[in-house]
Order: C-alpha cells, then structure tokens, then sequence
C-alpha cells in the first residue's frame, strides 16, 4: 500500500473518496489518498483550526472491500504526523453510539466523549408543509436571508468572524463550507452589519444537507427559522429536482424547539449525538 499528499494534479483520481466542505486547494486542508496496487482504496481529510492549534478530521474513508486490512490506521497515523507540525490537538467527530469506532479510536490514544442527542428531520417534508408556510409569513418580518453569492465582502467577513467564534474550523482562509450556493445568513432589516445566524450546507453527490446551525449572542428562534427558510428558498433556485436527498441533522436544543413548535410534537432522537475523538499530539 502506498500513501501519497492529495492536492490539484490527483484530485481527479481521489475525488470519489474525499468527502469534506473545504474548497480543493486550501492551504489550510490536509489530504492523503491510500492506493493499493493501482487502486484508490482511501483517503483522510484534516482542516487546520490554527488559531486554536488545532487539527480536525473531517472525513476518513476506505472502500468496502479494503477494510480491515490497516489502512484507516495507516491513514490517521499519516495524518496525525504530519499535523503535528502545525497543531497541538487532533479530534475527529463520528455520529451514534459505534463501538466499532470508539475502538479504533480508543486504541489510537483518543478520548472518546460522548455528545449531545441528535435529531433529523427531512428537508423535503418541512418544504411540503402548510404550517411552515403560515409560520414564516407570520414569524419572519423585519429579518432577510442571503445566500453567500448575494452578500456584500463585509457581510462575509462578519459571517467569518462569526463562524471562528463559534469553533467552525478552516475559516481563516474564508474556505469554510459556508461559501456552498445553499448556505445563508440571517441579518435584521434595520441592522445588515451583524449576521444573526447562519446557517451551513454540504452537498455530496445528489445529497444536501444542513450540517451546521449557529446563531450570534443574540439569537432567539425567529432567527433560526429565517435561516431554515432561507436554505428552502435557495434549494428553489438552484433546482432542488436536482437533489434526491434533503436532510438536517441539528443537535442544539434551539434548533429542535423550531420544529416542535412547526409541527406540535415532541422529537424523538434518532441517535445518541456525536462522539468526539480527542488525542495531544506529541504525548
């Protein structure tokens, strides 16, 4: 097995199994693709949150039928040591309640910390919805969304700012998967300088989904729900015939107060939340 850098000239060749929402040539991006012969079984995806000193796996991959052969744990260990030059931490984020993966973490010198209760909810059945429809046309005056395209370089910036505030990684270079066509902003009408939340999509394939959440200081639901709306609208304009799958994942309690108070019930978790992988590099 031969492990090799990803970067413009083999992207084509990796592309498949790379799934992250950073821009391809970020500097702050750390990619390793794993090739077994002439075939690409796998890759990793580190972000570097620099002013934190610390480094991020945003996605780690083998191919079915590579797996179990050590080549996720030749790629994490590539990885942790060349980000060792630049960061003090690494963590790594996986959904539910994997014994599997807590392992293999577990076995690497991680610890495994168990987060908060993960709701879903199908973008397509919330865009379907009359009470959605009456609630934003009562709930949503005095408040704008924009999509990243539509706002001015100062907006983004605040937006930025915002973000790293937040511990969203690889903003500093403005590369953060905040720039998709699907992400927005929410501003009050008579204040367009402070986004209000914002709201983060990643696309894969024919896949959307709302992977991130985040309100300011000042947040409170109508805000949340303008960013909700605001995504729904922009899947309007860039053709949401184009997506098979729609889909939010929120874990914060704000966001599933939203759609209890849409839809009248009481959510039920689909998972038991994120678990958090965290090693110090170096001990």
């Amino acid at each position: 097995m031969e492990l090799t850098r990803i970067g413009q000239k083999n992207w084509g060749s990796f592309s498949s199994v790379v799934y992250d929402a950073y821009s391809q040539n970020s500097s702050d991006v750390l990619r390793i693709g794993a090739i077994e012969g002439d075939k690409v079984c796998g890759a990793i995806s580190l972000s570097y949150f620099l002013s934190e000193g610390q480094a991020f796996i945003d996605s780690l991959y083998v191919v079915p039928e590579y797996r179990r052969q050590g080549i996720g744990k030749a790629l994490v260990e590539e990885a942790e040591r060349l980000a060792g030059e630049r960061a003090n931490t690494i963590e790594a984020e996986f959904y539910g309640d994997s014994q599997e993966l807590k392992d293999f973490f577990a076995t690497r010198g991680y610890a495994c910390i168990d987060g908060e209760p993960i709701y879903d909810y199908d973008v397509k059945k919330l865009m379907s919805s009359k009470q959605y429809a009456n609630y934003c046309k009562k709930r949503l005056s005095g408040v704008r969304a924009f999509r990243f395209k539509d706002m001015t370089s100062a907006q983004k910036n605040r937006v930025f700012n915002l973000l790293r505030e937040r511990g969203e990684r690889n903003t500093e270079s403005n590369t953060a998967g905040f720039s998709h066509d699907l992400s927005v902003s929410v501003f009050r009408t008579d204040d367009m300088r402070l986004p209000r939340a914002c709201l983060i999509a990643t696309e894969g394939g024919d896949k959307v989904n709302i992977a991130q959440l985040y309100g300011s200081g000042r947040n409170n639901p109508k805000f949340i729900l303008a960013a909700i709306f605001g995504f729904t609208e922009a899947l309007k304009i860039h053709g949401i015939k184009d997506f098979s799958d729609l889909g939010m994942v929120a874990a914060h309690p704000g966001v599933k107060k939203v759609f209890e108070l849409l839809f009248g019930k009481k959510l039920k978790p689909t998972e038991s939340g994120l678990v958090h992988a965290i090693k110090f590099l170096g001990m």
